[in-house]
């Protein structure tokens, strides 16, 4: 009781007389009120709604208003003495307001806005529990857990922050709305270390899924723990959306589902739901990366199927055209294509000098003999060697003459060898004039020397053109060489009809060695042979 008040008349005796004293009454003097955010709160109630309607100054007021000092801010004192005057307090009241100052507001190592949601749930705890301003239901603190713990900003993340550093949940409890949660820190503490103890010891855990087991884990750890249907249901929805892997195909997710204590405990629903997925993943990637391999495997045996068959083509190719009947048709492909030069010179020292000198001409002409023979020893080596690949335009001179008449280059090349020819037929014969046959045949020796060595060292057309396309064909097909791009990704594509597709593309790539026209010199060859 507060004051001292008595109440009613007091008689006693003195002498022999009864003396009545009437004591005055004194009324209990009225305490302040607290002030908060400019309201003047006098009940638990009171202020309780006024923490809840300005968090942030609550928590100013209270707790962060130290001074210089270090001594206790104004605000501190003035709660404590608040506190200290409240009227109608209980037994339970009491006891529970000694622990609050004590152990809770007292403790400097409690930050101020979990030190504010102790008092609040003191002074009203059938009302809403609030922390930093927001309402805290069953529903809010499964979307923490569930959205959360995947994000780094917004309300859900802050909520799952402050719930990781601690202490939250056991301050919650005191809400009687939240009431369920008495009990829950301690097993999310005790569940979080024997998952951590768990997860340090599974073999072959990928880095992406060792490094959420030591972090994001946990927070699917405390939706199972919370006592709440909202929780339950998006962790079995989530269980759900993902099919494990078949067992033996993941050895680490094996080893983690024979020893995660069943699908009813927090680790089990923790494996089900996050493990899974990564489990599932990296299932997926491993099929991914097996179907490739076999694809390169298809690809790399066609390869060396192709390669086996472009070598057998080209060794049957080479057979055939270095035969003793193939260089020997291309030893008289090359007289008749050089005698048909030569016969053509012939001409021309009849038209310069024959109708004044034919004896001068005819020797003109024997020279010009002599100098085609030369030109025939200098390129029957090289023409041997080619053998079925050389080819002259024999069967085509029409064809070829026409693209010759056509090709600026090649008629400038024309009549440049027509002015040699010119030329020399008319050196000759003033030679063989003036100085005579003989010392003329001695100079000609170095001209038949020329024409020797330039046929030689093919200043003279070999008529191998096929041969080089294949013969470079038949080189950058070789293994190493590498695949076309599109090829590439032709053998790697989802659609069957363009793997096939690519892997004719493929086949052509290494055993094309046909071009234009060899069926035409082939047969041809053939009918030489034979």
């Amino acid at each position: 009781m507060s004051g001292n008040v008595f109440h009613g008349p007091a008689p006693f005796q003195l002498g022999d007389r009864n003396v009545q004293i009437n004591h005055i009454h004194h009324s209990a003097p009225p305490r302040r009120p607290l002030v908060l955010a400019g309201a003047a709160v006098t009940t638990r109630e009171e202020l309780a709604a006024a923490i809840r309607g300005d968090w942030a100054a609550a928590r100013r007021q209270f707790f962060e208003g130290a001074r210089t000092s270090g001594a206790p801010s104004d605000g501190w004192l003035g709660l404590l003495t608040w506190l200290r005057e409240l009227d109608g307090l209980t037994a339970d009241d009491l006891t529970a307001q000694i622990e609050l100052i004590d152990h809770r507001l007292r403790d400097d190592g409690l930050p101020a806005d979990l030190k504010l949601l102790h008092l609040l749930g003191w002074l009203d705890p059938r009302g809403e529990a609030v922390w930093r301003g927001r309402v805290v239901t069953p529903k809010s603190l499964s979307e923490a857990c569930r959205i959360g713990r995947l994000r780094e900003s917004g309300p859900e993340w802050e909520l799952y922050r402050d719930l990781c550093e601690g202490g939250v949940l056991e301050a919650l409890a005191g809400f009687t709305g939240l009431s369920a949660l008495r009990g829950t820190q301690r097993a999310w503490d005790e569940t979080w270390h024997s998952w951590r103890r768990l997860a340090a010891q599974v073999p072959g855990l990928p880095p992406e899924a060792r490094e959420w087991a030591e972090s994001g884990a946990r927070g699917l750890l405390l939706a199972a723990l919370l006592p709440y249907p909202e929780s339950t249901t998006w962790l079995r929805a989530g269980c759900e959306r993902v099919a494990p892997p078949p067992t033996g195909e993941i050895g680490w997710y094996d080893w983690l589902r024979a020893r995660d204590g069943g699908s009813d405990t927090p680790i089990g629903w923790l494996v089900r739901a996050d493990f899974t997925a990564f489990a599932a993943a990296q299932a997926r990637q491993q099929r991914q990366q097996a179907a490739a391999d076999r694809q390169n495997q298809r690809l790399s045996t066609a390869l060396d199927a192709a390669s086996a068959l472009r070598d057998r083509q080209w060794a049957d190719y080479e057979r055939r055209r270095l035969s003793p009947t193939a260089r020997s048709g291309a030893a008289v492909r090359a007289a008749l294509w050089l005698g048909g030069w030569g016969a053509a010179t012939i001409p021309v020292p009849w038209i310069m000098w024959g109708w004044a000198r034919p004896d001068i001409a005819a020797t003109l002409s024997w020279y010009l003999v002599a100098l085609t023979l030369a030109a025939y020893a200098g390129l029957l080596p090289r023409v041997v060697r080619l053998g079925a690949a050389y080819q002259p335009p024999l069967r085509r001179v029409r064809a070829w003459a026409e693209e010759s008449r056509t090709d600026p280059a090649s008629v400038r090349r024309g009549l440049i060898r027509a002015g040699s020819v010119v030329g020399a037929v008319l050196l000759l014969g003033v030679l063989v004039h003036d100085v005579g046959v003989i010392v003329t045949t001695v100079l000609l020796v170095p001209l038949l020397a020329a024409a020797f060595h330039f046929a030689r060292i093919g200043a003279l057309r070999d008529w191998a053109d096929e041969h080089r396309d294949r013969l470079r064909d038949y080189r950058s097909g070789r293994p190493g060489s590498g695949v076309a791009q599109d090829i590439a990704r032709g053998v790697r594509s989802p659609s069957a009809g363009v793997r096939a597709d690519a892997y004719q593309a493929y086949l052509r790539r290494f055993t094309g060695l046909d071009h234009s026209g060899q069926d035409e010199t082939d047969r041809e060859n053939g009918r030489r042979d034979h």
